[in-house]
């Protein structure tokens, strides 16, 4: 699968007819024989047997139905849609393969998928029988499963297009860095970085996930990789194992939200907004930054609050030193983004960051270039793996979103967030945002992002928000559910390595990560986050922003030169929700709350050091 993408980022994308159902197939065959091997240890007798025939079916199934796709690619494109009936095999092939989605699904994500798709169907079939807004003609199966598998309105779906164009060269590059050590360069250099400082071993779990979430957008993978270092370390260092979990978590998080390598999400957002990669790691960047700014002030604040001390042994070995021996790891992204900026195409600029990586292990790194055939074959093995559930998320979540489509549910959804809000943007925002929050629970941030792009993006650019951050404003809320209670994945699986409560470890989490409910609205308000402005209003609105984040980390963490009350703590609060419209009058307000606080507690701590 590995070698199919670079052969096709190279020679150029073959028609999508062919490209697509070969992407599927390669994912899906991946993701049950992955499954079938991991399941067989745990599973004896009828139930072990009954199992492999199942995986043996899913495989066969998955792969006829593909193959009738790509062994004859023209075929869809010279049948008349809609008019031409569906034969016997044809209904087989397509409802085996939704059901081979289904299973897929149900293996690597979860049953809440499954009844999202099952709910929208049902709904394509009978909503002629349901009342008000929801009513529509109602469709037939036959006509349903025509559109999800004859047609580029279902499974072949933009999601599918830019899983198959752009995703996998990123998350192939991602997995090469990795097997080539880009993981223990990071977290070296993390350490490197904040050994010195004040509780030091948190701050090296934010700056080290931040590192790692350039290179992977999935949150629990970032908790993994990361968290057995960090978590035992923040623990060592006199913090609670729930802080240390949620900090873990709420930092691996932001890996999603990180250019330059993002999740999945916003690569689908470069077709769901038409804009193009380079655009999207632009207007993310200082989004990203405040948000990681916000965790460190709190992790910052927690340790003075505890007195954590940094170690009496700080020697080792620097960030300079490390950046010699180390450094050219970093050099594939530098050709990645170069080439973005040049204008070549993602999958273009990918596939030479590929091949730029592997040419600088040859010539820079003896020791890696000892274990060099290893090395490939290890990421060449990581990646596919990485994306076939992000695969099978994108392939219903296309079905979803062509049936959005077919029923009218997009439009009348719109008008249904005009009509509850009153036309007030805020309160717009924030149904947005609740239901963007419940949906990324159940499902992966890009299935809840495809859904929610389609149902509510175009009520809020009715509005007037903007296109660019109506898209980034669903990416941050979908996101978030990986730390909101009661499903918080990221947080559960820092919890499993701290031996922490998992529900305390969310509402920490949850806690330490607000400020990216607070972001999403302050780039809504203040364009100039996204870098959109005149310099000047770019400058004043950034500076702003990290003033109004520092004020809500303030606040959440109740500590500054000593313990707060309430009535400070609610100021500071004030003072962050005050400065989120980007004006200067609120922000002048915010600025003098902030600064009155600021300067009280100082006076008062001084006041007390003179006394003591």
């Amino acid at each position: 699968m590995s070698a199919y993408h670079m052969v096709v980022a190279y020679i150029g994308t073959p028609m999508s007819d062919f490209h697509y159902p070969v992407h599927v197939f390669f994912a899906l065959v991946v993701l049950f024989l992955a499954s079938a091997a991991s399941s067989r240890d745990k599973l004896t007798g009828w139930r072990r047997t009954a199992s492999t025939l199942w995986d043996v079916l899913m495989v066969i199934i998955s792969v006829a139905a593909t193959a009738y796709l790509f062994l004859d690619p023209h075929y869809p494109g010279n049948r008349f849609t809609y008019v031409q009936a569906l034969t016997p095999l044809e209904i087989i092939l397509g409802t085996g393969l939704i059901i081979g989605l289904l299973d897929a699904a149900r293996r690597t994500v979860g049953w809440v998928l499954v009844v999202v798709l099952l709910v929208f169907i049902l709904y394509a079939i009978f909503g002629n029988h349901l009342p008000g807004a929801l009513n529509h003609n109602g469709f037939s199966y036959q006509r349903v499963l025509e559109q999800s598998y004859l047609t580029q309105d279902g499974i072949w779906n933009q999601p599918i297009a830019v899983t198959a164009n752009y995703i996998f060269i990123f998350v192939l590059l991602g997995s090469l860095l990795l097997s080539s050590g880009a993981g223990s360069f990071f977290t070296d250099l993390a350490t490197a970085m904040t050994r010195k400082a004040m509780g030091g071993p948190a701050k090296t779990a934010v700056v080290a996930s931040t590192f790692m979430g350039m290179l992977s957008g999935s949150s629990p993978a970032n908790v993994v990789t990361t968290g057995s270092f960090t978590i035992p370390a923040m623990r060592k260092a006199g913090y609670r194992k729930e802080f240390a979990a949620g900090v873990e978590a709420t930092a691996s998080t932001g890996g999603q939200l990180t250019p330059p390598i993002m999740g999945a999400a916003a690569f689908l957002m470069v077709e769901f907004a038409n804009i193009p990669y380079v655009e999207v790691m632009r207007v993310a960047i200082v989004p990203a930054a405040l948000y990681f700014i916000a965790i460190y002030t709190m992790v910052h604040l927690e340790a003075h609050r505890l007195g954590l001390r940094p170690p009496v042994d700080t020697d080792g070995t620097t960030a300079i030193e490390i950046l010699r021996q180390r450094g050219y790891l970093i050099l594939s992204i530098v050709v990645m983004i170069a080439l973005l900026w040049q204008g070549y195409t993602p999958t273009m600029a990918g596939f030479w960051a590929v091949i730029s990586l592997l040419g600088l292990i040859v010539v820079l790194d003896p020791e890696v270039r000892g274990r060099f055939v290893h090395v490939v074959i290890d990421a060449m093995d990581h990646a596919p793996r990485i994306i076939a559930p992000i695969t099978t998320a994108c392939a219903i979540g296309g079905i979803i979103a062509g049936i959005i489509i077919m029923t009218g549910l997009g439009v009348r959804m719109a008008e249904i967030i005009l009509s509850v809000s009153g036309g007030r943007v805020f309160l717009a925002l924030f149904l947005t945002m609740v239901v963007a929050v419940i949906m990324g629970m159940g499902m992966p941030t890009a299935s809840a992002y495809i859904v929610l792009a389609v149902l509510l993006a175009p009520g809020l650019t009715e509005m007037g928000v903007s296109v660019v951050a109506a898209h980034l404003f669903i990416i941050y809320c979908a996101a978030k559910s990986s730390i909101t209670p009661p499903v918080a994945v990221a947080s559960y699986a820092a919890a499993a390595i701290a031996g922490s409560n998992a529900w305390t470890t969310s509402l920490v989490a949850f806690k330490l990560g607000i400020s990216a409910f607070l972001i999403p609205y302050m780039f809504v308000y203040g364009p100039g986050l996204l870098t959109y402005g005149p310099p000047l209003e770019v400058v004043r609105t950034i500076f702003t922003a990290v003033i109004g984040i520092t004020a809500l980390s303030i606040a959440v963490i109740g500590w500054l030169r000593y313990t707060l009350g309430v009535i400070t703590r609610l100021v500071f609060l004030a003072s962050s929700i005050t400065l989120i419209y980007a004006t200067w009058q609120t922000d002048l307000v915010g600025l003098a709350l902030f600064g009155a606080c600021v300067v009280a507690i100082e006076m008062k701590h001084r006041r007390g050091a003179l006394a003591g």
